[in-house]
């Protein structure tokens, strides 16, 4: 069944659903050797090709969405950049997010909750760009925590605290403000969001007040804590139910992963019926008669008789001695 073409390549971790579209825009997406239009149809037995470099055989697997958790440093970027600090206490924080995942062949990490070089915390990214896409859409509806380290006064009391900041021409409000440890001026405060969109506002929250916050770090998004047990610059894949429930927050079916044995099926039928068609537009081919072999037929003496064309060539009879016509009665 036909199914858009830039649905396929995000499905397939080639690229976010959005860039794909971008990139068709650009020219940079060939579908059998042409330009690939926005909303083009892909149907197995396509040939597909992306900066020049065949992805054909990538279209036909199916394998499993795979989705990581990273636990990112304060001052790392996501992607590399101008503005990476390798001189950072943290030793991941030399180098980009992007370049401490593991390298999947094939396979594009995609960043599902973004974040600033100066924010810390749990970051997601799944090789499946219609996850990704899925759920950026809807960060406006999915809850999230972070810790945030705030320079208070001796007198400050959390619970008269307000719960909402003017930012980005916006009224952003949060579910809750609670403390989380911390002695002395630097405390730690805990805020709930029934959002993951606004990390910003987090910070605004406090500084709105003339408060100076020095870290903020997402603990949680959705169903995910941030585990106690991860190190800063490491990263840990989920499990099937936390990818599946992932999947469920997005609205989305968890994709099937076909077998050896379903994709040769597959790519057999497409060639089956790319023969076919082949074969219907072929134009027919005319049929000569097959020519009708000579046959011998022999008389009643042995001698041969000459050919007859489509005759029955008679057997050979043999006579008994005294018979008339025998060689041995004639002498």
């Amino acid at each position: 069944m036909p199914e858009r073409l830039h649905k396929i390549l995000a499905q397939h971790g080639l690229g976010s659903r959005r860039e794909i579209e971008r990139w068709m825009l650009e020219g940079r997406v060939r579908l059998n050797h042409a330009p690939a239009q926005a909303g083009a149809q892909f149907s197995p037995g396509d040939r597909v090709a992306i900066d020049g470099v065949d992805v054909t055989a990538r279209l036909r697997e199916s394998g499993a969405a795979q989705v990581l958790l990273y636990h990112k440093p304060q001052h790392q970027a996501v992607t590399p950049g101008p503005d990476m600090r390798s001189e950072a206490a943290d030793e991941a924080a030399g180098e980009s997010v992007m370049e401490r995942l593991p390298a999947r062949r094939g396979l594009r990490w995609l960043a599902i909750n973004t974040m600033q070089t100066g924010d810390s915390g749990l970051l997601l990214f799944t090789t499946d760009g219609r996850l990704a896409d899925a759920l950026r859409r809807r960060a406006e509806v999915i809850p999230a925590a972070y810790v945030a380290r705030v320079l208070v006064p001796p007198e400050f009391d959390v619970t008269a605290f307000p719960l909402e900041v003017r930012y980005d021409e916006a009224t952003i409000a949060f579910a809750a403000i609670e403390s989380a440890g911390g002695e002395g001026a630097n405390r730690w405060f805990r805020i709930e969001a029934n959002h993951s969109h606004r990390r910003a506002a987090v910070r605004a929250l406090f500084e709105s007040r003339g408060l100076g916050v020095s870290r903020v770090t997402q603990v949680s998004y959705a169903m995910l804590e941030l585990p106690r047990d991860l190190p800063r610059g490491k990263h840990r894949e989920l499990n099937d139910t936390q990818v599946r429930a992932l999947y469920s927050l997005a609205g989305m079916e968890l994709p099937h992963v076909r077998t050896a044995q379903e994709s040769q099926s597959r790519g057999a039928g497409a060639r089956n019926r790319n023969a076919r068609a082949a074969s219907d537009a072929a134009p027919a081919r005319k049929s000569s008669p097959k020519p009708k072999t000579a046959r011998v037929s022999v008389d009643r003496a042995g001698g041969r008789a000459g050919r007859r064309p489509g005759g029955k060539a008679p057997t050979r009879q043999r006579t008994k001695p005294g018979a008339i016509g025998s060689r041995k009665s004639d002498r």
